[in-house]
């Protein structure tokens, strides 16, 4: 039964041939929602709504060739095939050799159902002496992990297929026998039962591989076959009850090729190369892609079934939908036959020096001469790289796609030149960066020592002096991840990958980018802290420490504010004291600030007598902080010159206000401001000297000493 918690999807009906059933072209792409209504135009609760889109169930069917060739496919007449190359996607490419692995069905078919290549999986030949497939389980294994509610089926002509490279998980694995027999189990199967995910392999195309090679007629006719059984597959698909509410997508491959004469396993174009067809959900009608590789149906199948391809599995293949192109791609169009090369022949292009937009070649410490297609880093495709000397590792290069970036010192030295070694750099666009603290370069590489050579990566930021990420010290052949550092403010990022060889081996790279976090959200900043005030005459000192947090983006400046003490009149004072004066004049006084983008400022205009408290806030681009703590009171007071011992009276000096008085007299009925000693407070004596206090003696705390009696 279809999973109940599948997604709705889009309905297709891409037609393969008027003879063939129809294959839906998206199993991925869910149905468009539809616009949401205006509010105005909103329908009444009361409404009839209506019915929803029936669910769709995703189906997926993988179907093997064994030992199809895939430049013999059209010269053979295969309508069945031709209609789903119509109807969808065509890729070929090029599989290992030795000593990876040799051209072998083991080797093939367990990168194809596994999604990695052999030197994951560890089957190498037909023997399976040593599969790593706990580590690397075939898709149908991990299909039953991830939704063990979805029907599984694996049916094989030859044994190894159902018994081993598919492991017991697995809901169903049949032997078919021969190639009629796994046919018809299938086509039962599909009219009886509901498998929601198919493999089927076919092995008779193989046996005629080895008897007659590919020129043979025997060869021929078995393609023939495969495509008519195909035919029966597919028609029992179309056959289905629950066709009309089904999304299929159909694939089909190949392990190997063969040789003209018969025969498979070695390094030779024929038998490196396979292909990809298919043709269902979001895969472009009529197609035909270079970057796509065997080990892409995996989790292909896997994003179908809407099953994430989860990185801890270390898959090589990447989900169609999800496979972009890259720079050294865009130069398929510029590439060029052979120059000094004697191989792999005229009517290939597959070489240039011309770099893809922002990259650039720094060839100045190489020699001059050589051979021409390798003078210093070159941008080539497999068929001609590989092409041009094989049996030489360059076929363990699986993890390129299309158009890649090789430094090959040992092809270079081919050809008489100046002397000195191999020396070039190949540097990549300054990337933006986007104020994450860290960064990843991301890369595919194939890295082979054969002599005096060196590698190495590194990065540079704003234009500055590079910094080393990696020196390649041994073989490597994998996607690489350098996470490093970004500095504080760095915009941008460029890299470089120097090598240098003496009639060594080589260096692959493909595939580049930088992967950064998204930038941090900004926010305000702290607040500062530790806000210090000095009182001078008529103005206020501040300094303070800086935010231990920016909030992501640089501070831009600072405000201090000075905020008057509030002074609470005292409330037995008597009420005529108050008569023709402003009681509020105090508090209702302005705060006063200053602004800066340092540390320190200076509050002018502040009124001597009064306390202040001083605050700061900083800002940056997202706004302004929380206001820091207050500092302590000051009160800023008139500068004044010495006073004369001999003119003062009392013990406190003299300190005349808008009364009058003598010092140390105290306060008379009249509201004359008086002082004995330290009895006044100093904020009320500087407002008496500059006469805001006027006749306010309410306003004057007074202490009076006990009697010395």
């Amino acid at each position: 039964m279809p999973s109940p918690n599948r997604a709705a999807r889009a309905v297709s009906t891409s037609l393969l041939a008027a003879a063939l059933v129809a294959v839906p072209v998206c199993a991925q792409a869910a149905a468009a929602p539809a616009a949401a209504l205006p509010a105005a135009q909103a329908a009444p609760p009361t409404a009839v709504q209506p019915a929803a889109a029936p669910e769709r169930a995703v189906k997926t069917l993988v179907v093997g060739i064994d030992g199809a060739s895939f430049d013999f496919l059209e010269p053979a007449g295969m309508p069945t095939l031709a209609g789903l190359r119509a109807a969808g996607l065509t890729a070929s490419s090029n599989l290992y050799a030795q000593p990876m692995a040799g051209t072998i069905s083991g080797a093939g078919w367990s990168s194809i159902a596994t999604g990695v290549w052999p030197d994951k999986h560890r089957v190498v030949d037909n023997s399976f002496s040593d599969p790593n497939y706990a580590e690397y389980p075939d898709y149908l294994t991990r299909i039953e992990a991830a939704a063990p509610e979805r029907e599984t089926l694996v049916v094989g002509t030859w044994t190894p297929i159902p018994q081993t490279v598919f492991g017991p998980a697995v809901d169903e694995r049949l032997a078919g026998g021969n190639d009629a027999g796994t046919t018809a189990k299938v086509v039962q199967a599909l009219s009886t039962g509901d498998p929601d995910d198919v493999f089927v392999h076919l092995d008779e195309v193989d046996g005629a591989g080895h008897s007659v090679g590919t020129n043979g007629t025997a060869y021929g006719e078995a393609l023939r076959r495969a495509d008519a059984q195909l035919g029966e597959i597919l028609a029992a698909i179309d056959a289905r009850s629950t066709r009309a509410a089904e999304d299929w997508l159909v694939v089909v491959t190949a392990d190997h090729g063969h040789t003209p004469t018969g025969g498979h396993g070695g390094n030779s174009a024929a038998e490196r190369k396979t292909f990809v067809i298919a043709a269902g959900p979001g895969i472009e009608a009529g197609s035909v892609r270079h970057d796509v590789k065997i080990t892409d149906i995996a989790p292909t199948v896997l994003a179908a079934d809407g099953i994430a391809n989860d990185p801890a599995w270390g898959l090589d293949g990447t989900a169609l939908g999800e496979l972009e192109g890259d720079d050294f791609d865009t130069l398929r169009p510029v590439l060029k036959p052979q120059q000094d090369e004697t191989r792999p022949g005229a009517g290939v292009l597959g070489w240039t020096h011309e770099a893809p937009s922002g990259w650039t070649i720094d060839n100045a410490k190489m020699p001059a001469g050589g051979v021409a297609e390798w003078s210093g880093w070159s941008f080539a495709t497999d068929d001609f790289w590989t092409g041009a000397e094989r049996g030489q590792m360059r076929e363990t290069s699986v993890r390129n796609r299309d158009v890649f970036a090789v430094a090959d010192s040992d092809e270079w030295d081919d050809k008489p030149h100046d002397p000195g070694q191999f020396d070039s750099t190949l540097v990549s666009p300054a990337y933006p960066l986007s104020g994450a603290a860290t960064a990843t370069l991301a890369y595919a590489t194939n890295y082979f020592i054969d002599g005096p050579q060196s590698a190495e990566v590194s990065v540079s930021f704003d234009g500055g002096e590079p910094r080393s990420l990696k020196n390649y010290r041994i073989d490597t052949n994998r996607f690489e991840r350098l996470e490093f550092e970004v500095p504080a403010g760095a915009q941008a990022a460029q890299f470089r990958f120097h090598y240098t060889g003496t009639n060594s081996a080589f260096w692959t790279v493909d595939q580049v980018r930088l992967e950064q976090d998204p930038a941090p959200a900004i926010t305000a900043p702290g607040a500062p802290t530790g806000v210090t005030a000095t009182a001078r005459d008529g103005r206020i000192e501040v300094s303070w420490t800086a935010p231990e947090s920016d909030g992501g983006a640089p501070i831009t400046g600072y405000t201090a504010t000075a905020t008057p003490v509030a002074v609470t009149p005292i409330a037995a004072a008597p009420a005529a004291a108050t008569e023709g004066a402003d009681a509020s004049a105090l508090a209702a006084a302005a705060p006063l600030s200053c602004t800066t983008t340092g540390t320190a400022c200076t509050i002018e205009g502040a009124v001597n007598g009064t306390a202040y408290t001083v605050r700061v806030v900083a800002a940056n681009e997202a706004g302004a902080s929380a206001d820091s703590a207050p500092s302590a009171e000051v009160t800023p007071t008139a500068a004044t010159a010495p006073v004369d011992p001999g003119t003062g009276g009392g013990t406190g000096g003299t300190s005349t206000g808008a009364g009058s008085g003598s010092a140390g007299s105290g306060a008379d009925a009249s509201g004359s401001l008086a002082s004995t000693g330290t009895e006044w407070a100093l904020p009320l004596a500087g407002l008496a000297a500059t006469g805001l206090l006027g006749g306010l003696g309410l306003l004057a705390v007074r202490r009076r000493r006990p009697s010395a009696s």
